[in-house]
C-alpha cells in the first residue's frame, strides 16, 4: 500500500464509471480506467481504495442537471457504507464540460467508456490546479 495519500476521481455516468487517480503532493493523474455501473460496482471501488491507499474520493457533479445530483448524492450516500471505517474525505466538484474536454482529447465525439476514463482525469486535474491555488 502507498505511503502517501491518493486521490481517487469519480465520473459516475449511468452505464460506465470513470476512474482516474493522483497522489496528493503529484502533478500527474493516472487513469484507472472504467467500472460497469451495476451491483457489483461498489465491490471494485473499495478494492481501488484498498490497493491505492486513497485518502480523499471527489465524485463530478452538474451545476444544473437536478436529475443527475440526485443520483450523485444517492451514489455517494451509499459510498459512505464502504468508506465509514477509513478516514476517507469525500467530495464533489464540477464537471461540466468535461466530456467536451476528453472528446477533444481523444478525437472522439461518442460517449463511451474511454471517454468517461478521460473525463475522470480531467476532472481530477482541475480539482488539484483549484486545490493548489487555495493552499499556496
Amino acid at each position: 500500500m502507498r505511503t502517501k495519500s491518493t486521490i481517487l476521481w469519480i465520473d459516475r455516468g449511468s452505464k460506465y464509471i470513470g476512474l482516474a487517480y493522483s497522489l496528493r503532493d503529484e502533478d500527474v493523474v493516472f487513469p484507472i480506467g472504467y467500472l460497469l455501473n451495476d451491483q457489483m460496482v461498489y465491490f471494485h471501488i473499495a478494492d481501488l481504495i484498498q490497493r491505492h491507499g486513497v485518502k480523499t474520493i471527489i465524485i463530478g457533479r452538474p451545476k444544473k442537471q437536478k436529475d443527475v445530483q440526485e443520483k450523485i448524492m444517492k451514489f455517494m450516500n451509499s459510498l459512505n457504507y464502504i468508506i465509514e471505517k477509513d478516514e476517507i474525505t469525500l467530495e464533489t466538484m464540477d464537471e461540466d464540460y468535461s466530456t467536451v474536454e476528453s472528446w477533444e482529447i481523444i478525437s472522439n465525439f461518442k460517449k463511451n467508456e474511454a471517454t468517461d476514463t478521460v473525463s475522470a482525469m480531467v476532472i481530477l486535474e482541475r480539482w488539484k490546479n483549484s486545490w493548489k491555488e487555495e493552499h499556496n
